[in-house]
């Protein structure tokens, strides 16, 4: 499976000063014997012409706000300019989906193919009471889920294995925590120090409370930033995109969705000193991986701003609602409480303003 939503697209340069990098991100110059385009010398940093068609092949960023795409000529992968800032390009590559964190996969992420990284996960009976055999499922087992409890935090697995890269499932295991196991296969990722930091970059955490770590999505949000969202959001975030477009001609693009919780303590700690308000580190909606800000206008609320008032009709059918007092930006995926809503209802508990 791949998620990244880049790959044969055509992009087009829309910047006059797109400059262009090498891989340590140094700006690339010309020299001497090298076919210099007019208006250009020796000892000028190389560009890429406002206009020109690029295919991309490869992102990465140094930061939220720094990202960068590998440029090649349209249909020629011989070739390459080498890399760009992602917001030369027109329409800032914003809503692309470029990636999974972390990047490490023997079978990237499809759904149900998981890892199981919990060295007590414990293998459980059926439903209602899911008691335990007594027995564990082998920390850094590869399992491929076979049934999902109503409540979503267990599931029925059976042996998975990689044969030439093909998944082939095995044996039924019986029924463990969803919490035990990470998305995708990977015999080493899953068992670092980085991993198990419950303050580290996959840390999820919900009410103060952690829950476990969680793969997350890198997309290109807003003003042409990394954004991230779970992986076990973003099929329900991408259908909600994609209906947008369909039905309204509407972008929907990500202001914030999911926040470590060393940013979560920089925003906190901001808030003190001028900053927008923001939660404690752990107690944020944004922590535990359902949240989106959207690009909904901050004055959405007066009926003039065209994506809110879509995601007022539409957004709970596809279990999206809102959440928070007076923030039409903010929307979290709940399909089970927006199932609960009546016709035109569209926030959740129904008496947030």
């Amino acid at each position: 499976m791949n998620i990244r939503s880049y790959p044969g697209k055509v992009f087009i340069v829309a910047n006059d000063l797109c400059f262009i990098r090498d891989e340590n991100l140094q700006p690339l110059k010309y020299q001497a014997g090298d076919e210099i385009p007019p208006g250009s010398n020796v000892g000028d940093v190389r560009k890429i012409p406002k206009g020109t068609e690029i295919n991309v092949t490869d992102v990465r960023a140094t930061d939220r706000k720094n990202v960068f795409i590998f440029a090649r000529p349209v249909n020629d992968s011989t070739r390459s300019f080498g890399w760009t800032r992602a917001d030369n390009l027109t329409g800032g590559f914003m809503g692309e989906v470029t990636g999974f964190a972390p990047s490490k996969f023997e079978r990237e992420p499809e759904g149900n193919n998981k890892t199981c990284f919990d060295p007590n996960a414990l293998i459980r009976g059926g439903p209602p009471n899911f008691a335990s055999t007594g027995n564990k499922i082998p920390q850094g087992s590869f399992v491929s889920v076979i049934d999902t409890a109503d409540d979503n935090r267990f599931v029925k697995v059976s042996k998975l294995t990689l044969v030439n890269g093909e998944m082939v499932v095995g044996q039924e295991i019986g029924w463990t925590r969803l919490g035990n196991l990470a998305d995708g296969c990977s015999s080493d990722q899953f068992l670092t120090p980085q991993w198990f930091d419950q303050k580290g970059p996959n840390g999820c955490w919900e009410h103060g409370n952690y829950l476990f770590p969680k793969v997350l999505v890198n997309i290109i949000g807003v003003d042409s930033e990394m954004e991230q969202t779970t992986f076990d959001s973003l099929a329900a975030y991408l259908k909600l995109v994609k209906a947008a477009r369909d039905e309204a001609n509407l972008k929907i693009l990500i202001n914030s969705a999911f926040r470590t919780y060393q940013r979560q303590a920089e925003l906190f700690e901001a808030s003190h000193h001028g900053g927008n308000t923001a939660a404690k580190p752990g107690r944020s909606d944004h922590q535990h991986g359902q949240a989106f800000d959207l690009n909904t206008g901050h004055n959405a609320l007066d009926g003039g701003d065209p994506i809110y008032e879509w995601l007022k009709r539409n957004g709970p059918q596809h279990g999206f609602i809102r959440t928070v007092d007076n923030e039409p930006w903010h929307w979290e995926y709940r399909p089970q409480q927006a199932a609960q809503l009546g016709p035109g209802k569209f926030k959740f508990p129904p008496d947030i303003t």
